[in-house]
């Protein structure tokens, strides 16, 4: 096979050799944090629905399954496969209470009724959810979201055929590798989205549901009030940021004034004040800027190859003051051919599918928990609310690389 086109070695679905499969042209290899892991390209050879495709990429095997066939009755077949990962889809999940669980425990739970086993799992605390009827995938997802870290599938290879597939979770995969990038010098192939999310300058902060009680300190049911942290905070139950009103505010009714884009945020494990005002500050300090991620040819880069996860310098010269920050190679498009086109996507993690299902299936349950009474609180799961996990982790990391000599 000419160029740098990776070898396909093609197994049937019950892990029996087939033979090599020949790839005709460019192979397109497109993956995401905690997402998207495709495979696409023409080839002369017809392969089944659930054919594996085993690969060595620098050394690291992987492993993709076909699932969809473009066969048109004169030229080549379309391939598209995605990782390994998917056959979860076809592992079911009754119901796990993952209450107070520390990552590894949650990660084996899941992967309990599959053939995947733990490769790794770092140390990432406790916390809990509830798996209720899903997929294995689904649930191996809303893991990594609540514990707050980040999947790779491990694949090895003995005697010619997979010998053991297994999850590494680690709290952020990547590493720093010295990659810088300035928006504004190295302007081929590059486009720079400010994301949708809004931008907030002032956050109403909210924690645990608080159970209302009788004269006699009887936990009663109905509704619940929220803690707030007015008390400690001037009579004020939301944080403000005055400077970020100056530029992302609006005027008020009159235009006399200029005023805040309130927003909210809920943690609603958090029980003291003091700790529900903190973590309120730092999800403003997430909320009160605009969410942006630029799509450059890693030709533009400053230094070694990225790898998905990979953390990178970023100078925008575009801004006045220029922009110096810290981002995260969130995605990478490689196309093999006769040489290795690398496109990569650093910045904010955009939200998958999956992950928009899990915000909402968390939302419902903490509306059940704040509706219900302390006796029906006391027999559901913990219900976890992931800001506070992501926001603590962004504002770490950007603590770490405070240092660095851009």
């Amino acid at each position: 096979m000419a160029g740098s086109v990776p070898t396909l070695y093609r197994f049937d679905r019950w892990d029996e050799r087939i033979g090599l499969l020949r790839v005709v042209g460019e192979l397109v290899h497109t993956e995401e944090l905690n997402g998207e892991d495709t495979l696409e390209f023409c080839s002369y050879d017809v392969p089944s629905k659930g054919d594996r495709l085993l690969w060595l990429d620098n050394g690291t095997w992987r492993e993709h399954v076909v699932l969809r066939t473009d066969e048109p009755v004169a030229g080549l077949c379309s391939v598209y496969a995605e990782s390994s990962l998917c056959e979860l889809l076809d592992d079911f999940i009754e119901e796990a209470q993952l209450v107070s669980r520390t990552a590894a425990q949650a990660l084996a739970a899941v992967l309990a009724p599959t053939r995947w086993g733990v490769a790794y799992c770092a140390s990432l605390g406790t916390a809990g959810a509830l798996i209720y009827h899903q997929n294995a995938l689904w649930a191996l997802r809303r893991v990594a979201e609540v514990w707050g870290s980040e999947v790779t599938p491990i694949i090895t290879v003995a005697g010619g055929r997979v010998a053991s597939r297994s999850i590494r979770l680690d709290a952020q995969r990547g590493d720093w590798r010295g990659l810088r990038f300035t928006y504004g010098k190295n302007m081929a192939g590059c486009t720079r989205t400010i994301l949708e999310q809004d931008v907030y300058t002032a956050l109403y902060g909210f924690g645990a549901g608080l159970p209302f009680t009788d004269e006699d300190g009887n936990y009663k049911a109905g509704y619940r009030r929220k803690l707030t942290f007015g008390d400690i905070n001037g009579g004020l139950n939301y944080v403000a940021d005055e400077d970020a009103k100056q530029v992302w505010g609006r005027w008020n009714a009159d235009r006399t004034a200029r005023v805040h884009s309130f927003g909210q945020v809920t943690f609603s494990e958090v029980t003291e004040p003091e700790r529900l005002l903190a973590l309120t500050r730092r999800a403003l300090v997430e909320a009160s800027q605009p969410k942006v991620s630029y799509e450059v040819d890693v030709a533009a880069l400053d230094g070694d190859n990225a790898d998905l996860g990979d953390t990178v310098a970023v100078i925008d010269t575009s801004r006045d003051p220029e922009w110096r920050l810290t981002a995260r190679v969130v995605r990478r498009v490689r196309t093999f051919g006769e040489q290795v086109v690398a496109r990569v996507t650093i910045g904010t993690v955009e939200p998958v599918d999956y992950a928009q299902v899990s915000a909402l299936a968390a939302d419902v349950a903490t509306l059940r928990d704040d509706v219900v009474g302390i006796d029906g609180n006391l027999t559901t799961a913990d219900s976890v609310t992931v800001v506070e996990n992501t926001v603590t982790t962004a504002i770490d990391d950007l603590d770490e690389l405070a240092d660095l000599d851009f």
